[in-house]
């Protein structure tokens, strides 16, 4: 059964309470309910391989393409100085690194395989009451990612699929942004609305979580986006304990303030806010969205921030050291 705009209704959910708890669908459908608007939280960018399945990721959490491609040349010039690496390839990894600190190269071939820097989009669902904090059908602690089984390639799995927007799968969703109004530059208008014609599917990532701090009506993002709300809980209570008395100096009586809020979140509890001094923070959930077009996924956009320079000099300082060996 489904709604006038394509969204599955309950025809597909659990009947049982039990079921229903642990289900994720349930919990996507009822927060369109809770949190009905939909807001842009950025873009933030990352590296791919494309491989025989698909598109193997790494981590999508650099701040600029630039960010992205520097961290590329990084990951060539550790393959070159791998010891497993076969010779014949390293020469090739070191040729790209050092391309990489002379173009700004969003796709790049190297020892036979194809590697593209990659944005996505991040959204997060808000309320009344503001953004939208961990379900319950969240896994609250999850290792990061990363395996050494096969340390020669990317470790953040295979790009899912592509699914149409606003088609079931996606609960009507759409998970699009087109900045636009008189405070927008034109290109980026004109960017983001090509970008829905070039790279029409959209590939949903693993959800992340942040803590976002209400200031002025507004809940700006406070540090990085990480891979569970526990880690999110760890990162907040270490920025009060130990970067508030480096930073602000406060007065001790302030300063046990913070340190009880540090324990607060240490102590457990599946706790989602804090409110410290009348500071109110609380661990949101990000979305993570990628364009995909026929040729893949969407590459950074010509109006996309990038201001950095590559890093330079890395490699030429590099070529000549020992190898390494990779255990």
């Amino acid at each position: 059964m489904t709604g006038s705009d394509g969204a599955a209704l309950a025809g597909d959910l659990p009947l049982s309470l039990s079921a229903a708890a642990c289900s994720p669908r349930l919990g996507e459908a009822r927060a369109r309910q809770t949190h009905p608007a939909v807001l842009w939280y950025g873009p933030t960018y990352g590296v791919m391989e494309r491989v025989a399945e698909g598109w193997m990721m790494s981590g999508m959490e650099r701040m600029t393409p630039q960010d992205a491609r520097d961290s590329l040349g990084w990951w060539f010039r550790n393959m070159a100085r791998t010891s497993a690496t076969p010779e014949a390839d390293r020469e090739a990894y070191w040729e790209g690194a050092v391309r990489l600190e002379r173009e700004r190269r969003n796709e790049l071939t190297v020892a036979g395989r194809v590697f593209r820097v990659v944005r996505a989009d991040r959204f997060c669902r808000f309320g009344l009451d503001g953004p939208e904090p961990p379900r319950p059908t969240d896994p609250d602690d999850l290792p990061e990612p990363r395996t050494r089984r096969d340390p020669d390639r990317f470790d953040h799995g295979l790009l899912p699929p592509a699914r149409r927007p606003g088609c079931p799968e996606l609960l009507g969703e759409r998970w699009e942004h087109v900045p636009e109004g008189p405070g927008v530059p034109p290109e980026v208008t004109r960017d983001a609305r090509r970008a829905l014609e070039t790279h029409p599917g959209v590939a949903r990532l693993a959800t992340r979580f942040a803590a976002a701090e209400r200031e002025n009506g507004a809940w700006p993002p406070h540090g990085p986006f990480l891979h569970s709300p526990a880690h999110v809980r760890d990162h907040l209570a270490a920025y009060f304990d130990t970067i508030v008395p480096m930073m602000l100096r406060p007065s001790p009586a302030v300063l046990a303030e913070y340190r009880a809020a540090a324990g607060l979140l240490r102590d457990g509890t599946r706790r989602d806010e804090v409110t410290v001094l009348g500071r109110r923070f609380r661990i949101v959930r990000v979305e993570y969205v990628v364009r995909v077009g026929p040729d893949g996924p969407e590459t950074p956009r010509p109006s996309d921030y990038d201001p950095e320079d590559p890093v330079t000099g890395e490699t030429e300082d590099l070529h000549w050291t020992d190898l390494i060996d990779d255990d």
